[in-house]
């Protein structure tokens, strides 16, 4: 799970499998797969992090280790 804020601020977790889209506009709004949608705080940039960051904690093997922030 990836920690997220809603507009205002209030902080949440999220199932990043869940994740469908990820649109960056004016706010970042992001669909899963299950039709909810929702806005955060958070730029397209960080939530990508975010998602990358647990996976590598969690130990997921498609996420390469070697790989530096600069290529991602």
């Amino acid at each position: 799970m990836i920690e997220l804020h809603r507009l205002n601020g209030e902080l949440f977790l999220l199932n990043s499998d869940m994740i469908e889209t990820v649109d960056a506009a004016a706010d970042t709004h992001v669909r899963l797969v299950n039709g909810h949608h929702y806005v955060v705080k958070e730029n397209l940039r960080d939530l990508q992090n975010a998602v990358v960051e647990f996976r590598r904690k969690a130990g997921y093997s498609c996420i390469p280790l070697g790989i530096s922030e600069a290529e991602q």
